[in-house]
């Protein structure tokens, strides 16, 4: 199924709101961004479905990551070999996903604006002030 088939599937939102059957997590996400987003003028009718994609994803990570939360990350299989818990390959995708979406809303990546020039001159890390 292609990207833009899934999109046509999101559900409407509500006079600009975030769409029915969120989770809290992806909700809040929706909440914190869209503001953002439209003073940008970079969230529109059209772009809506592809937010309401990346905060679903942003939302599922949140939730496998509750799930996750005091589990063991590898888990015996059937054969009594340790393997990874699988909700980590669903965080990987979902992950993964959340970025796709993020760069073609220009949250990050080229369509994002540039951090600003960190002080140390080439060298230095510009995710420094970021806090991550």
């Amino acid at each position: 199924m292609s990207a833009a088939r899934i999109l046509t599937l999101v559900p409407k939102t509500a006079a600009g709101g975030p769409p029915r059957g969120l989770s809290k997590a992806a909700r809040e996400e929706w909440k914190r961004l869209a503001p953002v987003l439209r003073q940008r003028g970079t969230l529109t009718a059209e772009t809506e479905p592809l937010l309401a994609a990346y905060v679903g994803a942003i939302g599922m990570i949140a939730e496998i990551d509750r799930e996750l939360r005091g589990a063991k990350l590898t888990i015996k299989g059937a054969n009594g070999i340790p393997r990874v818990h699988p909700l980590v390959g669903a965080r990987n995708r979902a992950s993964q996903n959340a970025l796709q979406f993020a760069k073609r809303l220009g949250i990050i990546g080229s369509g994002a604006p540039a951090p600003s020039s960190p002080k140390g001159g080439e060298d230095a890390d510009p995710y420094a002030d970021l806090g991550v």
